[in-house]
């Protein structure tokens, strides 16, 4: 059941959701329509399952799936665009946090079932040890890189360089983080080759302003020094 309703959740609002009704939140008419799009899906994948108190959950669902979207709606609008990506996490986090609670509260043998798969995981692998080691590699990374590179810099004259004004305001940063994140899962999983794709799309995205030498050399320290971080702290993980 749990994954049907996590199925319909996201076939409603990465799918199914317009533009306008995504955007539109606040409208109590487009946040009606969304919240009976999800209604309708959830009890057509239950269908064979339908019963007075497994419509009621699925109106509770509903319901609290418009007020999670109009609060950050809400928020979007008080925070004038910034951190976006921020509110759409911690929006799908509710959505799905807020599933389990009332199907918890409908079915708790259900949830009883999959909590204890869960403590079985968590005892099977040490939560604690992967946290470390992905903080320090995504977030880590991204101060040792910064440090290594300082040195050679080539536009900590004066004035930034046009390149860098036209740059987006800490992409770098960001950017740092989801390569180590890519080289990370690439060794886990032993696809080493998807690191070299990344090696060669990153020069050929950059290949414009590589025809200024120094930029090109404090590019190419900063990738290697971030892969050499990535790999190293990986690997570490695994032999620990």
């Amino acid at each position: 059941m749990i994954w049907k309703l996590f199925l319909a959740h996201v076939i409603t609002d990465f799918i199914l959701q317009a533009k306008k009704m995504a955007i539109g939140k606040l409208v109590f008419k487009n946040n009606l329509l969304h919240c009976l799009i999800l209604f309708i899906i959830s009890s057509v994948f239950l269908m064979n399952q339908l019963t007075i108190k497994l419509i009621l959950m699925l109106i509770t669902i509903s319901i609290l799936h418009g007020f999670i979207d109009y609060g950050k709606a809400f928020v979007e609008k008080k925070a004038g665009g910034k951190w976006n990506w921020l509110l759409f996490s911690g929006d799908q986090v509710l959505h799905i946090l807020f599933i389990f609670i009332i199907l918890g509260l409908f079915y708790p043998l259900i949830i009883q079932s999959y909590l204890s798969k869960f403590v079985v995981i968590v005892n099977s692998t040490n939560i604690f040890k992967t946290a470390l080691f992905f903080i320090i590699i995504s977030f880590g990374g991204s101060y040792f890189t910064a440090s290594v590179c300082k040195g050679f810099n080539p536009n900590k004259e004066d004035k930034k360089s046009k390149e860098e004004k036209n740059s987006l305001d800490k992409a770098g940063r960001y950017i740092g983080i989801l390569e180590r994140i890519i080289i990370v899962a690439s060794i886990l999983i032993g696809r080493y080759e998807i690191i070299g794709f990344l090696i060669a799309a990153k020069s050929i995205i950059r290949h414009p302003e590589q025809k200024d030498k120094a930029f090109a050399e404090y590019f190419l320290i900063g990738t290697f020094t971030s892969f050499i971080w990535a790999a190293f702290f990986t690997f570490l993980y695994l032999k620990l």
